[in-house]
């Protein structure tokens, strides 16, 4: 299926998605960036162990998401949006409490994975409302647009995080409950129900979950994929911010400059590069060049630790991220059935998260393990990235043959 270009004639309560998305951002990014050098420098926990605490969280959030996609399809998309989050308000600020007041790590933990688990409760609801309100056509075009809203705030957020935490950790985790108070009210005020499930899709709930996603071959292989590509993902956020500040021993604001950058190029070339996709080929086949520039990235990366370097690899790699980040959504959801794109997008994120899980606990495992010798470990980073990349051009063809249009049915 061929895409359009198209972004003022979007649907305008996509618009307001991304407003929200893009104050979420500003004020939640930074405690994803910060969390393992808190876990690292204030607690004094190991690698392995913050690694490990990583990817629990990570499987933590997609099996949340797993269920909370298909009941999304069963009860609508409103109840996740707006109500779910409102407990991070509270999860937030504890966990800022935690950090300013030296409480027990056990409560850092658990006030985060709590976030994660309302986090993944309402993320299947706000991707599968940007389908509900476009077109298969408009579809790249509409997650494009929300994602680089996203960026904005992913440039924002790491700038500001970079600054809060010169002066304390827990002030990163002060603003995130704040932003959360705002992006609740703009959801609650602008974007109503835009799903109405039907009959079946109520009664056949528990019947029809995991299952009838694997019953799709391309899904299948697609998810196996992913899981492989998401190993290799991993490295460029939790063992690039170890590498970065605690191996490579760079100032705490060069990491929020670091992913500013990424937000930056994000904006300034995300429409462009859309523009380019959607004049020719399958977002299988762009999704195999955006990985291609990943792997060259962390290639690039083990020339030298210097700073410099490591910010043409965030150049390099954000190349690669915006080829990559608006197929995923639109991939799955193009082949899922109507009433099934939030158990599809669920299904995958609980997936691949398997493939996240092992990047961060081994990934750290690894870069511990090679600290004297860092430049082998981004060497085998972008080997094995490269191979994903051709995986990924390899499944075009099923992919055009198993894409279909909006009325497919179940």
């Amino acid at each position: 299926m061929e895409s359009r270009y198209t972004i003022r004639g979007l649907n305008r309560r996509i618009y307001y998605i991304g407003i929200t998305r893009l104050i979420r951002s500003t004020g939640r990014s930074s405690t994803f960036i910060f969390m393992p050098l808190v876990l690292i420098e204030v607690y004094n926990l190991s690698f392995l162990l913050a690694g490990a605490l990583l990817g629990i969280a990570t499987l933590i959030m997609a099996t949340v998401q797993l269920y909370s996609g298909r009941l999304t399809d069963r009860l609508g998309r409103r109840f996740f949006m707006v109500l779910v989050p409102i407990p991070n308000i509270l999860f937030f600020f504890l966990m800022f409490l935690s950090v300013l007041k030296h409480f027990s790590p056990v409560i850092l933990v658990g006030s985060w994975f709590a976030s994660v688990i309302v986090n993944a409760l309402q993320f299947p609801a706000l991707q599968a409302s940007v389908a509900d309100m476009s077109t298969p056509e408009d579809r790249m075009s509409a997650y494009t647009m929300v994602r680089v809203m996203v960026n904005t705030g992913t440039a924002i957020g790491p700038l500001l995080g970079g600054f809060l935490a010169t002066i304390g950790f827990e002030y990163i985790f002060l603003v995130a409950s704040i932003a959360t108070i705002i992006e609740i009210f703009i959801l609650y005020l602008a974007v109503p129900e835009t799903y109405t499930p039907g009959a079946e899709s109520a009664s056949s709930y528990s019947q029809k979950g995991l299952k009838s996603t694997l019953g799709n071959r391309f899904f299948l292989s697609f998810v196996l994929v992913g899981i492989l590509f998401m190993f290799f993902y991993r490295q460029e956020g939790v063992s690039l911010s170890v590498y970065a500040i605690v191996l490579s021993k760079l100032p705490l604001i060069d990491l929020g400059y670091l992913y500013a950058i990424n937000g930056f190029l994000v904006v300034l070339l995300q429409f462009r590069i859309l523009k380019l996709m959607t004049s020719r080929w399958s977002p299988l086949i762009w999704r195999g060049i955006g990985v291609l520039f990943y792997a060259g990235s962390f290639l690039f990366l083990s020339i030298s630790p210097a700073f410099i370097v490591i910010i043409i690899f965030m150049i390099i790699s954000t190349m690669g991220e915006n080829f990559t980040s608006p197929t995923t959504q639109t991939i799955v959801t193009l082949i899922a059935p109507v009433d099934k794109r939030g158990t599809y997008i669920g299904a995958y994120s609980f997936y691949t998260s398997f493939g996240s899980f092992a990047g961060s606990v081994l990934g750290l495992l690894m870069l511990s393990y090679l600290r004297g010798i860092t430049p082998l470990f981004w060497i085998l980073v972008g080997i094995g990235t490269f191979v994903i990349a051709i995986l990924y051009m390899l499944l075009d063809h099923s992919f055009t043959q198993q894409s279909a249009p909006e009325s497919r049915s179940t």
